[in-house]
């Protein structure tokens, strides 16, 4: 999301000493004298009308970065200062730049707290609610980790295969006219384009042709100079062209099946006009056994596997805690 600078102002800060409020750019109190503290807080204003500054030497200030501290009498400096203006002490080592970017809040009467601060002072106490669940969470983590491990666990088994099935199926493709839509940078070379629209398709930090700025509240941020920066954040919803077009396509037909219980499985036949072709094939083998009382079954697409399923043979199987079989093999 790009950052959109509307303007600047003037910010206020308060006096430790006297609690003389003073306009941002002003380094010492209008009333007592005393320097702006390292840990000043600016504040804006009037949170609700933003009064550009006009002034070109303030905009100039604002944009060559937070001031600094002199580190030996502590004035505030220029962030291109190189002597203190008060003591005339070296700022090019122990200097201390002023925190900036920190979005300004409102000025509040004395004894009035700002509604974030009030939210925060009447938010529930959670008390060792996170604590709880935390300790929910990893007991679920536990109980789920402990139920896969079970789960992986299997028992070697012997059984008689009891029946067998098998399955193939083929789709018939047809070669015919399609109507499809797309974004325009997406559509086919070969294809002819029917009617097209502008269609909102993605956001973008930068602007584009045939995009729409969206901003949100203008707010203010502190520059560490006494100047704030009226900023909004904004995107742009970027629109194309979406069009509907005609072309050739191979499209899914109609699926032929085949099946059966021996061990020999045979693909369906198709008989196929010029405009037809074989699309995708797919497989399924079905294994039933027997042991004992309780009945498996294994469904696998390993054709050779499944040809060894002579009914009556022994097999060794592998089962899960589930009854599921994770691995067959026949016994010599």
């Amino acid at each position: 999301m790009a950052r959109k600078i509307l303007g600047y102002i003037e910010l206020v800060w308060t006096c430790d000493s006297c609690k003389t409020k003073n306009p941002g750019a002003i380094k010492s109190c209008t009333s007592c004298g005393a320097p702006q503290p390292l840990n000043v807080r600016f504040e804006q204003v009037d949170p609700n009308t933003f009064n550009f500054i006009k002034d070109e030497a303030l905009i100039r200030m604002a944009r060559s970065g937070p001031d600094k501290h002199c580190p030996y009498c502590g004035t505030r400096n220029t962030a291109d200062a190189k002597t203190c203006v008060q003591c005339g002490g070296d700022l090019s080592v122990g200097a201390t730049s002023r925190p900036s970017g920190e979005v300004i809040e409102p000025y509040q009467p004395e004894g009035a707290a700002s509604p974030e601060r009030s939210a925060h002072a009447q938010a529930p106490k959670t008390g060792k609610a996170p604590v709880i669940l935390i300790l929910v969470l990893l007991a679920v983590c536990v109980f789920g980790l402990f139920l896969l491990i079970s789960m992986l666990r299997t028992d070697k088994i012997t059984a008689t295969v009891s029946s067998t099935r098998w399955e193939r199926a083929v789709i018939v493709e047809y070669y015919q006219l399609t109507r499809d839509s797309d974004w325009a940078a997406n559509i086919p070379l070969d294809a002819t384009i029917q009617d097209c629209s502008l269609k909102y398709h993605y956001d973008s930090d930068e602007p584009a042709e045939n995009s729409e700025e969206v901003c949100g509240e203008p707010y203010t941020v502190d520059t560490g100079t006494g100047v704030g920066q009226v900023v909004q954040d904004c995107y742009y919803k970027v629109y194309e062209e979406y069009c509907s077009y005609e072309a050739m396509r191979w499209t899914y037909g109609e699926t032929l099946r085949l099946s059966g219980t021996d061990l020999n499985a045979v693909w369906p036949a198709a008989n196929l006009t010029s405009t037809e072709r074989i699309g995708q094939a797919t497989e399924t083998y079905t294994i039933w056994f027997s042991a004992g009382s309780k009945q498996y079954d294994l469904q696998t697409t390993d054709y050779a596997l499944y040809q060894q399923a002579v009914p009556g043979s022994e097999w060794s199987l592998q089962v899960n805690k589930l009854g599921a079989v994770t691995a067959a093999t026949p016994r010599d």
